[in-house]
């Protein structure tokens, strides 16, 4: 039990660490209010799931999934897909972006030629 003590802990600290370096890029208006909100709920769940592991074996069996272990497995996995395909969608937008001001630029300098 003290093993599990001293994860609990650490878990809690890094949690609270997160919690923190959210809000500060919350106030320095890097992020928005639905990404704080979504970047807490999700810090405040781990801290939960350490604390409490018998709620997620509780919310396991009322979703049917058999162990609340394998609730958080499949949890995380859909997480970081979502994750993932948010950063595909920048990642594009940026490509997009990086597209239109290189032929702006091109665009441009080929007029500059012409005026000379």
């Amino acid at each position: 039990m003290g093993n599990y003590l001293i994860i609990r802990i650490i878990a809690s600290v890094f949690s609270i660490f997160a919690i923190f370096k959210v809000l500060k890029k919350y106030r320095d208006k890097n992020i928005s209010f639905k990404e704080l909100f979504f970047w807490v709920i999700i810090w405040l769940a781990v801290g939960l799931v350490f604390w409490l592991p018998r709620f997620t074996t509780f919310l396991a069996n009322f979703l049917g999934i058999g162990r609340g272990a394998d609730l958080v497995i499949y949890t995380s996995i859909i997480l970081i897909f979502y994750l993932i395909f948010r950063i595909f969608i920048i990642l594009d937008k940026q490509q997009q972006e990086i597209t239109k001001i290189v032929r702006h630029l091109a665009i441009t300098e080929e007029e500059r030629k012409k005026e000379n």
